[in-house]
């Protein structure tokens, strides 16, 4: 037969428990912050000037190129990360990128998309695949 629990030692085991959970909500798993900020994630036709030109969420057909373009800020320490381009729900392509330690650091990827008009997105990546931002486009 279990072992029987009076009133005080009940009230005592849902303190403690509900203390754990209070004290680390998540379970355990220490949540990181993110490496950086993100101060912008756009798309656009170029870059220029180590600035974004032609900003948009809408191409028109028979855009060949599109550029993903990432002001980061707040840097702590050098951070790889990876933008990862999709074609609906197909990755086409993850182009590895280094920011630099600092207040401010600005960088881009560059994807050809020749005729393939649809809904594309490209996610901001640290190295462990956790996304750090999304950013989504259509080509006409």
């Amino acid at each position: 037969m279990p072992p029987q629990l009076n009133a005080p030692k009940m009230i005592f085991v849902f303190l403690l428990c509900t203390s754990l959970v209070l004290i680390n909500p998540t379970g355990g798993a220490a949540a990181e912050d993110p490496p950086f900020d993100v101060a912008r994630l756009v798309v656009g036709t170029d870059v220029q000037a180590r600035e974004p030109v032609g900003v948009a969420d809408v191409f028109p057909a028979g855009m060949e190129t599109v550029c993903c373009f990432l002001e980061a800020r707040d840097i702590a320490q050098v951070t790889e990360v990876e933008m990862v381009w999709f074609f609906g729900d197909e990755e086409v392509a993850r182009v590895p990128l280094t920011i630099g330690a600092g207040p401010r650091w600005r960088t881009y990827s560059r994807k050809q998309i020749g005729t393939r008009p649809g809904n594309w997105k490209v996610d901001l990546q640290d190295m462990a695949g956790q996304i750090l931002g999304s950013v989504q486009f259509m080509v006409e």
